[in-house]
């Protein structure tokens, strides 16, 4: 089943999440669920990395603490290019696999 996009598919997503947002305000401006909102942003950044192949740096120190607590944990920055190596290897300057 092929689903054929309007040519502004990109201004009708963009009114529709505009009127869901305008029209669920009352609960979005809410202090009180202004934690809901942040869980929801902080698990949406974690799918969006997982689906490029960036495994989430806080689900590492969870692991490391929980099944390794004799070890030190890698720094995020160095966790990230870990993931990254792994993903493409490169040892001799031969790009093994596309990143594309």
């Amino acid at each position: 089943m092929k689903l054929k996009l309007a040519k502004n598919s990109t201004t009708v997503l963009a009114k529709i999440i505009k009127f869901t947002l305008l029209s669920q305000k009352h609960l979005i401006f809410s202090p009180k669920n202004w934690s809901r909102i942040a869980t929801l942003w902080q698990r949406l950044q974690q799918s969006f990395r997982l689906m490029v192949g960036v495994p989430d740096y806080q689900t590492y120190l969870e692991h490391m603490k929980q099944h390794h607590p004799d070890l030190e944990a890698m720094d995020a920055k160095t966790f990230y290019r870990h993931c990254v190596d792994s993903r493409y290897p490169s040892a001799g300057g031969d790009l093994k696999k596309c990143p594309c």
